[in-house]
């Protein structure tokens, strides 16, 4: 064993979490979530995971998301060291902005969780036409018929409503 020793570094581990204490100097409490299934119950339940991270330059406020990398023990509890600030906690645009996206990305890992190997299927509302007649013509290969109250209307059919001068 002559030649030179050359060792591989795996990469760190990096996870995101929103920031729930920042009283300690240079130390925040980091909350990261994850879905996880219940051994009995099989139901697919949130749990929540809290690590103590260097923060050298005291940027992260509660609330913050952020990003962590694992390090050396820097005390008795504190591994983690902060990498960088995803998003402030006072931007986060609309109310209802971030619930919605959040939400997506929720449903989909639950359901990914809950069914292992399946692909998520579309839903049928957001796939199908605006138009049903269209959708049957298209599906048939034949046009669709006009619509008749729409074409008595448009002649001036004192039945459909339309008054006639005298």
């Amino acid at each position: 064993m002559t030649g030179a020793n050359t060792t591989v570094q795996a990469q760190r581990k990096t996870k995101v979490g929103r920031v729930v204490s920042d009283k300690m100097d240079k130390t925040i409490v980091v909350s990261v979530e994850r879905l996880a299934r219940h051994r009995l119950y099989k139901r697919v339940i949130r749990l929540s995971t809290k690590f103590k991270a260097h923060d050298p330059a005291n940027d992260a406020r509660i609330g913050d998301t952020v990003l962590i990398e694992e390090s050396r023990p820097l005390s008795a509890t504190k591994r983690w060291r902060l990498v960088s600030v995803v998003q402030r906690a006072g931007e986060h645009g609309l109310p209802g902005e971030a619930v919605v996206a959040e939400e997506a990305e929720t449903t989909e890992a639950i359901h990914a969780a809950a069914h292992p190997g399946r692909v998520h299927a579309v839903d049928a509302t957001d796939a199908a036409p605006a138009d049903a007649d269209a959708a049957v013509a298209d599906t048939a290969g034949v046009e669709a018929a006009p619509d008749p109250s729409a074409t008595a209307t448009a002649a001036g059919d004192p039945a459909a409503g339309d008054e006639v001068a005298s």
